[in-house]
């Protein structure tokens, strides 16, 4: 029992950290969260999605299309919990909580217990992660295809080494496959990662199942893999694909390159194509991923959904930990070192070379929710820095840890009281209290203006709108790739609106920006029954409601 205590401990730690206001940090709610939830309630009340279709495996949302397996996993959690963030949020949270189990087993698979300590090291590591607990605290599909494809190597290892047959970890590198659309990328690269590295261990070990009673058991997870990675790339539901990659966008040669090679078209042609500036750009995405700015504190071009405000996605002091983890890979884990192959080290950085690939290759300059299976092999190496000090230095060990929890309490301290200024503008804070407006101000008609885009979906989340009724009058506008709109639920209208009508139109609930409502409009009239505003924590104006009298 006295081995499991560190990882105890990490357990505890990570599930309170993960569950505590899950609810309101952050402090309002994603368009695709209010999707995922609203889409969850309708499966569970009908079968079936806003859009009518009979438990569909990929989801259209917004003219967008998204694997279906986190809004399954919502189901259970809005039955048990109800239609509310918390039960949005939860299976993320509790995929969250399973990853420090996760990472504990494959690190010590890994390790091949001769090293039994750093497994527990990894799990605290990830448990206290800012990055992984951010993750957990938004439904988040990337977070539960991390934790997915955690489980899944694990497997993978223990089917190399002869102790597990191979049908868990198909199964959870299916579910991963439809979790989340980087998957189609980054979960194959992982497992050939492996399979490469062990390839005399993968063969021996594979080698019994092409046999054809093995065939077809194995076939099922085959198809399905290859059902829903070839769904994500052709037709509707690659639209996002198509609308995101790197490779959509055309850089043209700029006019100071042309100066410089005085429009010669033989050089620019030769050193300036568009695949040598395609590959520029993608390098310096993918070298983006690793600058300290965007590791260890607040870079410009980060977004603010995507990491702690005022930090980088990992705790400041955590290069410590990755430093000296680096050192001792190199150093124990060498040829003829410890009789341990240098297998070990070419994965752990294998696979931390491998995991922003798919951010790379997007239009953004950098993407904190698609390279979140860096913190796997991080929390891995940071464990292993946590090791090395340890068993080289109590002293040292005991300063440096005192210290990085004391940043660590400042980090959790900022994330959990200090950010909500920040996440309310990145989590759409506000719809929440203009609902209840709408809920308690019954009026003839709700004019709701869309000028932060998909008002519907709050409506129908928060008021939990009946989704046959939805279903039946559902009258989704597609706008072209990953855009669309819907102009109306029941007596709520979703669009602009001005001054003449407010002035004009009787009994009804204007719902609006500044814009729509600005400082000239007498809010004070005899055709004014009800002035409301919400604003952010910081006193910012979100919006402005205004009820006409009957």
């Amino acid at each position: 029992m006295k081995k499991y205590i560190l990882l105890i401990i990490a357990l505890l730690l990570g599930t309170f950290l993960r569950l505590w206001q899950l609810s309101s940090v952050p402090n309002g709610l994603t368009w695709d969260e209010a999707a995922i939830g609203y889409n969850a309630y309708s499966l569970l009340k009908t079968g079936r999605d806003e859009h009518g279709a009979l438990l569909p495996i990929v989801f259209k949302s917004f003219g967008d299309f998204k694997p279906g397996a986190y809004i399954y996993l919502t189901v259970p959690s809005v039955a048990i919990f109800g239609l509310n963030e918390f039960a949005v949020r939860f299976p993320s949270a509790l995929a969250g909580i399973l990853a420090i189990f996760g990472i504990y087993l494959l690190t010590n698979e890994l390790f091949s217990k001769k090293f039994p300590q750093i497994s527990s090291f990894a799990a605290l590591a990830l448990a206290i992660s800012p990055w992984a607990v951010h993750f957990s605290h938004g439904a988040w599909e990337v977070n539960v295809f991390t934790t997915l494809t955690i489980f899944a190597l694990y497997y993978f290892l223990r089917f190399l080494k002869g102790t597990s047959s191979l049908y868990p970890s198909l199964l959870f590198a299916c579910f991963s496959l439809a979790m989340y659309q980087a998957a189609k990328l980054l979960t194959p690269l992982v497992f050939l990662l492996f399979a490469a590295l062990f390839w005399k261990e993968f063969w021996h070990q594979l080698t019994p199942y092409l046999k054809p009673k093995r065939i077809l058991l194995i076939s099922p997870f085959v198809l399905f893999g290859l059902w829903i990675f070839f769904g994500s790339l052709f037709g509707s539901a690659g639209n996002r694909l198509t609308t995101l990659s790197i490779f959509n966008y055309k850089p043209g040669i700029s006019v100071q390159t042309g100066e410089i090679d005085d429009q010669n078209p033989v050089t620019l042609n030769l050193f300036h194509n568009q695949k040598e500036l395609s590959a520029r750009l993608v390098l310096s995405r993918y070298l983006y991923h690793f600058s300290p700015e965007v590791l260890f504190y607040e870079g410009p071009i980060v977004s603010e959904r995507g990491h702690l405000p005022g930090l980088g996605v990992l705790n400041p002091l955590e290069l410590i930990w990755l430093v000296l983890g680096f050192i001792w890979l190199v150093k124990n884990l060498s040829p003829g070192s410890h009789d341990t192959p240098d297998k070990t080290t070419t994965l752990i950085l294998g696979l931390l070379l491998i995991s922003p690939i798919p951010a790379s290759l997007t239009l953004a300059e950098f993407s904190t929710v698609r390279a979140l299976f860096m913190v796997v092999p991080l929390s891995i190496m940071a464990g292993l820095g946590i090791y090395y000090l340890y068993t080289n230095s109590k002293i040292f060990f005991a300063l440096t840890a005192g210290i990085y929890a004391l940043c660590t309490i400042y980090v959790f301290d900022v994330y959990f009281f200090h950010s909500q200024t920040v996440f309310s503008k990145e989590f759409n804070y506000g719809y929440k209290q203009v609902v209840q407006i709408i809920k308690d101000h019954p009026a003839k008609k709700v004019v709701f203006t869309d000028v932060y885009g998909q008002p519907y979906i709050y409506y129908v989340f928060y008021t939990a709108y009946d989704p046959a009724t939805y279903q039946k009058d559902n009258d989704f506008i597609s706008g072209g790739l990953d855009v669309g709109r819907v102009d109306r639920v029941n007596n709520v209208e979703f669009h602009q609106f001005g001054s003449s009508d407010m002035m004009t139109q009787k009994d009804t609930l204007f719902i609006g920006s500044e814009g729509n409502i600005n400082n000239q409009f007498d809010i004070t009239g005899p055709n004014v029954d009800l002035f409301r505003q919400i604003e952010t924590p910081d006193h910012h104006i979100l919006f402005r409601i205004i009820k006409t009298k009957p």
